[in-house]
């Protein structure tokens, strides 16, 4: 196999670059792993969660709203939060993944907003699926992620980091 073909199972030896390690960003998307795990009643309290965030609880849950809020949870938790942490090492793949994980993360914000804006925009009325401080609150904890992500990746990719690949070194080896 040439030197030049990587495979995306291979994580050979890399050197971060001094000018552009990723530090900062890594200390990003182990801090938003570590929120993400405030999801985690989702799942396991399930119940609870919905009736502090539900406009008209006692409608509206159900089966299948108990159901939909722990998958919601388990992608949070064990997709988005898995994607963080990966980017958040400094190997070929951490450092390779922090782009698309930032543009995964970006757009599921701009999805979420409006939806969120809309059903705020309900009051109290029967339309309304959550509380106004719900609906609120979570626009609020989504718009300052969404505008760093912007950042990093419009003005200063940099920050993503860059490597040089060391082959010779073998291709588990790491630096941290």
């Amino acid at each position: 196999m040439s030197s030049d073909i990587k495979a995306p199972d291979a994580n050979p030896y890399i050197i971060p670059d001094p000018a552009a390690n990723g530090a900062t960003i890594r200390r990003a998307f182990v801090l938003e792993a570590i929120a993400n795990l405030f999801s985690v009643p989702i799942i396991t309290n399930t119940r609870s969660v919905l009736s502090a965030i539900l406009a008209h609880p006692s409608r509206d849950i159900n089966p299948a709203s108990i159901l939909l809020a722990r998958m919601l949870g388990g992608i949070v938790v064990g997709g988005l939060t898995s994607a963080l942490l990966v980017g958040a090492t400094n190997t070929r793949n951490g450092i390779e993944s922090r782009r698309p994980v930032y543009l995964l993360l970006g757009l599921g914000e701009v999805a979420l907003i409006p939806l969120l804006i809309l059903d705020l925009l309900k009051g109290s009325g029967e339309g309304a699926a959550i509380s106004q401080k719900a609906a609120a609150g979570s626009v609020a904890f989504l718009v300052p992620p969404l505008l760093w992500r912007a950042y990093v990746l419009f003005v200063r990719p940099d920050m993503f980091g860059r490597y040089t690949e060391e082959p010779d070194q073998g291709t588990t080896k790491k630096r941290t």
